[in-house]
């Protein structure tokens, strides 16, 4: 198992974006959970994350999504999803998590879809 996963972090007057690349388990969950920690305990709750360049992600990585999820709603936050597609789109379509996200086709639609 890999435990390979780049996380950029771009913070921009409407939204912070934060894009994964990689895979995302159980290992290289518990190394993004600070970053994401912090990112809320700053008080940046308006979060779209860039999945396109995500090839994997396990039952620890989704949980770990659902968290944030639950996290930034309960602050009056958002969570939205760009780029969710192979691996990643099969275990949020078999969970049944898909329809818990607010997932988008792209990147820019995701963008498009954030107001002040």
């Amino acid at each position: 198992m890999t435990t390979r996963l780049a996380v950029t972090v771009r913070h921009e007057a409407t939204h912070t974006l934060v894009t994964l690349t990689g895979e995302l388990d159980v290992i290289s969950g518990e190394r993004l959970r600070p970053a994401l920690d912090k990112l809320l305990d700053e008080g940046h709750t308006r979060l779209v994350l860039d999945a396109t360049g995500l090839g994997f992600c396990d039952s620890m990585g989704l949980r770990l999504l659902l968290e944030t999820h639950d996290r930034v709603v309960e602050a009056g936050g958002f969570l939205k999803m760009a780029g969710v597609d192979g691996a990643f789109r099969r275990i949020l379509t078999v969970t049944g998590l898909y329809a818990a996200f607010s997932i988008y086709e792209t990147l820019p639609d995701a963008l498009a879809s954030v107001t002040d």
